[in-house]
C-alpha cells in the first residue's frame, strides 16, 4: 500500500498538518523537526500523489530551473539544495534550461514548452540580463529568487536583504564604530542594491555619514572583496569597520587586512552576509547575516506547484527573514590613543 502523510505524520510523532507545512515550506516548523519529516518522506518513499497527478491532464510533474551564472558561490548550491529537498517532497523532476550566452532572439518560453515543463524557477540572472515580459504574458507559471517580477503566474520569493544589512550596521554602530565602509554586490542586482538600500538606511538611522570613497564596488566573489579591501585601507582616513554584501567578499577583505598587517577583529571589524560554510571555519570566525538559503529554494518550488496547481495562495511575493550571527571578527572601535 502507498505511503500517505499520515503515515509520516505518524512515524515522526507530529501531526499532519505539521507534515503538510513541512512539506509547503512553512518556515513555523522548527529545522530539525522539518529535517526529520524529510528523511522519512525519502526513507518511506513518501511521493504525493505524483502517479495520479501525472495522469490527470497528462501533467509532464516536470520543473525547469534557468540560470546563466556558474554555481561557484555556496549560495547557488545552498539553493538547489532545498529545490531538490522539495522536489523529492512533491513528487516532480527538474531539467536545466541553462544558456551559454543569452542571445537575443533566444525565447526562454519557447525553450519551456519544448521540454515540456509546467514550471519555470529562475535565478542567478539580473533584470537587465534580458526581457522577461515574454514569460510573464505567457501564462507559464514562474518563481523568481531574488528578482522583483509579478504577474497572474508570477511569484518571487528573497531574504530580507535591507532589514539585514540595517542590523549589521547597528551592531557596529553599537560598537562605538563610526568609519564604517560598504563592499557591494553586483551593480544593479536586486540583493546588490537592497542591501546598499540597507547600509544607507543604517547609517542614517545611527547618526552616521560615509564618504563616497566608503562604498566599494563589488561582485559577491572573493576575489571581489580582496580588491575592494585592498582600495579601502589605501585611503587617507580608512575604515574601522566593513559590511560586506557576501561572506566570500568578507573572507576576501579578510585576507587583504592581513597583508596589511591588520588583525581582525582588533584593527578591523568585519561582517558578511550568507553564513555559508567558510563563514564558521575561516580565523577569525566571521560575524554574518544568515540567510535561510535551502529554505529560499524549498518555498521557491512550493509557491511554483501552487502557482501551477491554481492553488490561492497568501502572496506571491514572499521575502524571508534573516538572523544574526555574532562570532568573532567584530570588536569595539578604537579611540585616537588606541583604546577600546
Amino acid at each position: 500500500m502507498p505511503v500517505n502523510i499520515r503515515d509520516i505524520a505518524k512515524a515522526a510523532g507530529v501531526s499532519v498538518a505539521t507534515v503538510s507545512k513541512a512539506l509547503n515550506g512553512y518556515t513555523t516548523v522548527n529545522a530539525a523537526t522539518r529535517e526529520k519529516i524529510m528523511r522519512l518522506v525519502e526513507e518511506m518513499q513518501y511521493h504525493p500523489n505524483a502517479a495520479a497527478r501525472s495522469l490527470v491532464g497528462q501533467r509532464s510533474m516536470t520543473l525547469g530551473v534557468f540560470l546563466t551564472t556558474g554555481l561557484s558561490h555556496p549560495f547557488f548550491g545552498s539553493v538547489l539544495g532545498g529545490i531538490d529537498e522539495a522536489l523529492k517532497a512533491r513528487g516532480y523532476d527538474l531539467i536545466y534550461l541553462a544558456q551559454a550566452t543569452i542571445r537575443q532572439e533566444y525565447s526562454l518560453v519557447r525553450h519551456c514548452r519544448s521540454r515540456n515543463v509546467e514550471g519555470v524557477l529562475v535565478f542567478g540572472l539580473q533584470e537587465a540580463d534580458m526581457d522577461f515580459s515574454e514569460l510573464i504574458d505567457s501564462g507559464l507559471p514562474a518563481v523568481f529568487i531574488d528578482m522583483e517580477m509579478s504577474g497572474d503566474h508570477i511569484g518571487m520569493i528573497s531574504s530580507d536583504n535591507e532589514e539585514a544589512i540595517r542590523k549589521a550596521v547597528r551592531h557596529l554602530a553599537e560598537l562605538n564604530h563610526r568609519r564604517i565602509a560598504f563592499i557591494s554586490g553586483i551593480p544593479g542586482s536586486y540583493s546588490g542594491n537592497l542591501r546598499f538600500e540597507g547600509f544607507r538606511q543604517g547609517m542614517e538611522e545611527n547618526g552616521l555619514s560615509y564618504p563616497p570613497e566608503y562604498i566599494a564596488i563589488s561582485d559577491f566573489t572573493r576575489e571581489g572583496g580582496y580588491e575592494s579591501m585592498k582600495r579601502l585601507l589605501a585611503l587617507p582616513e580608512p575604515p574601522t569597520a566593513v559590511v560586506c554584501c557576501s561572506d566570500v567578499s568578507a573572507v576576501g577583505a579578510m585576507t587583504a587586512a592581513a597583508e596589511q598587517g591588520l588583525t581582525v577583529p582588533d584593527d578591523l571589524s568585519v561582517v558578511g552576509f550568507d553564513d555559508v560554510e567558510a563563514a564558521r571555519s575561516v580565523r577569525p570566525a566571521l560575524t554574518t547575516v544568515r540567510q535561510d538559503m535551502e529554505a529560499i529554494g524549498f518555498r521557491a518550488v512550493a509557491l511554483l506547484d501552487d502557482l501551477i496547481r491554481g492553488v490561492e495562495v497568501p502572496s506571491k511575493r514572499i521575502i524571508l527573514p534573516t538572523e544574526w550571527v555574532s562570532r568573532d571578527s567584530c570588536a569595539p572601535a578604537k579611540d585616537a590613543a588606541g583604546r577600546s
